[in-house]
């Protein structure tokens, strides 16, 4: 067979463009990698990462946003001509944007003036009404949005990321069942940082079903006022209303200094450039591993770095 012979002997797939889906079919089924340096001194543990900076818009929470807001279309409770509210430290905006271009809806989003410059841009390059509320409170974009939606309940609909089901049962039946597919169900345990409270939630309910032995570990800033965004420090003042601590195994605290260095090894080490919560799950890792000798971990990455340019993340790197 000759080189023409052959090359037209080769098998060329047909493609289909009908076939081929639009962005939010690429939502989900993001890949599981595996962390070869982040822990040598423990060669036992096999640790692996659910790398949710592969999600379209960059995080988690474009699961969430899009099953939300598909829902809410179906069963009628999103009507048209209605704008989609929520309280959000980023991410959830971010994902809002994206999720609104493609199906033509108005997305409103109040956000703490702490958070990062990146951030505010990007949700509004995607076409956000973004709307700063106090730094002093680190709930007052919730209180706002609440607000909001109970003075003008039929030009608003809200998102309520704290407290719709919706939030844990995207990641139930995504974030979860994907780790148990892709570990063919081999994992031992779950790392997962607090925010909304709905990851850890959905991969706890989860995995109390499917395989009851999976520890679930929930990670939290050391202080309430703390430079991991999107990470919620548990008080009196204020619990995710979704939130059910039945489903957490144990819970670790971690500084900001100790989640931007390990930020920044994901990154050196790795070659992943996580946000600073990615960091505070792999200090846990580091914290739990002497004991997890033979055991498969799983670390849930939510988001890209790329929205922590002006945070303490890239801090001391030249331009």
């Amino acid at each position: 067979m000759n080189t023409a012979e052959r090359a037209a002997a080769i098998k060329r797939p047909v493609l289909s463009m009908e076939s081929q889906g639009d962005l939010l079919s690429r939502i989900g089924q993001t890949p599981l990698l595996p962390l070869r340096r982040i822990l040598p001194d423990e060669p036992g543990v096999s640790l692996w990462a659910k790398w949710e900076g592969a999600n379209p818009s960059g995080s988690l929470k474009d699961r969430i946003v899009h099953r939300i807001v598909s829902e809410a279309l179906t069963d009628g409770s999103l009507k048209p001509g209605m704008t989609v509210v929520e309280a959000s430290s980023g991410n959830t905006g971010i994902a809002m944007g994206m999720v609104g271009a493609l199906m033509g809806l108005r997305m409103r989003v109040y956000m703490p003036e702490t958070k990062s410059l990146e951030r505010r841009r990007l949700m509004r390059f995607w076409g956000v009404d973004l709307h700063l509320t106090s730094g002093e409170d680190p709930n007052s974009h919730i209180h706002t949005a609440e607000a909001l939606v109970r003075e003008y309940p039929n030009e608003y609909f809200y998102l309520d990321q704290n407290g719709c089901q919706g939030n844990v049962v995207a990641h139930a039946d995504g974030t979860a069942a994907e780790i148990f597919a892709q570990t063919n169900g081999r994992v031992d345990v779950v790392i997962a940082s607090l925010g909304t409270s709905g990851t850890l939630m959905g991969l706890g309910s989860w995995f109390r079903e499917h395989k009851p032995a999976v520890r679930i570990i929930s990670v939290e800033p050391a202080q309430a006022q703390s430079r991991i965004e999107g990470l919620l420090f548990v008080s009196p003042d204020y619990v995710p209303p979704i939130y059910d601590a039945g489903l957490v195994d144990q819970t670790i605290h971690i500084s900001d200094e100790d989640a931007i260095a390990e930020a920044r090894r994901l990154a050196q080490s790795e070659g992943l450039f996580c946000g600073i919560s990615s960091g505070a799950c792999t200090a846990a890792a580091r914290q739990l591993a002497p004991g997890l000798d033979g055991k498969c971990v799983v670390g849930v990455l939510a988001d890209r770095g790329d929205r922590y340019l002006s945070t303490d993340l890239l801090k001391g790197v030249e331009a």
